[in-house]
């Protein structure tokens, strides 16, 4: 009898496994389809995702993720990368923890300045904090900078304003990296996530005066 039943168990657990196989297979199916269609191609793995940003890392612990979906093309002039990162099931955790990202070049490369809304649980991970003397800004955001000179000129009134009201700013965390702009959120790639990511992107990689950003001063 108790051979049985555990076999019954695993028998249950084989099933939803390829139940949940098979659901992921089609959601990455609908984020290709909406990317051909928009004149974009799946690519390679990025094998040195985690060597461009911090965020993987500081999100899952762990360097050991597998690219499921990755994704290249142009979007408002601006060459960029997305994909869905999963972190595999552990001890303790039954299931995947997956992460998704956009990212696009810097147009100068610099010190690294992370940002999210202050309680989200996704910002949990970053440690100390930079004031970017915007009251309102700070209010609403946790910043972590290399160089806080370098973050307050990038995060100008205009750019740190209109970051305070934007909901696709508020549901992640965007990180200037020293060579890329990133954008980080909890869970699947959808076509959804990955267009209000890419705005997001364009939208403060234009807004940012790189010229006049003063040079890093390291530590």
């Amino acid at each position: 009898m108790a051979f049985l039943l555990i076999l019954l168990i695993l028998l249950a657990g084989f099933v939803a496994a390829r139940r949940g196989r098979r659901k992921l297979m089609r959601d990455i199916g609908l984020v290709t389809a909406y990317c051909r269609r928009q004149g974009w191609q799946q690519a390679p793995p990025d094998r040195d995702i985690n060597a461009r940003t911090l965020l993987l890392f500081q999100a899952t612990g762990t360097t050991r993720l597998r690219v499921q979906a990755q994704y290249a093309g142009r979007y408002r002039g601006v060459s960029f990368q997305a994909a869905q990162v999963a972190r595999p099931p552990r001890p303790g955790r039954v299931t995947a923890q997956w992460v998704s990202v956009v990212y696009l070049p810097r147009p100068v490369p610099g010190p690294r300045v992370q940002l999210a809304k202050r309680g989200l649980s996704s910002a949990n991970f970053l440690s100390g904090r930079t004031t970017i003397d915007n009251g309102p800004f700070d209010a609403t955001f946790h910043v972590v900078a290399e160089d806080d000179a370098f973050a307050r000129s990038v995060l100008r009134p205009s750019l740190a304003g209109a970051l305070c009201g934007d909901a696709r700013a508020l549901d992640g965390v965007v990180a200037f990296e020293h060579h890329h702009l990133f954008a980080l959120r909890h869970g699947q790639l959808t076509p959804e996530k990955l267009r209000a990511m890419l705005d997001l992107l364009v939208d403060i990689g234009s807004s940012v005066d790189w010229q006049a950003a003063p040079a890093h001063r390291p530590s």
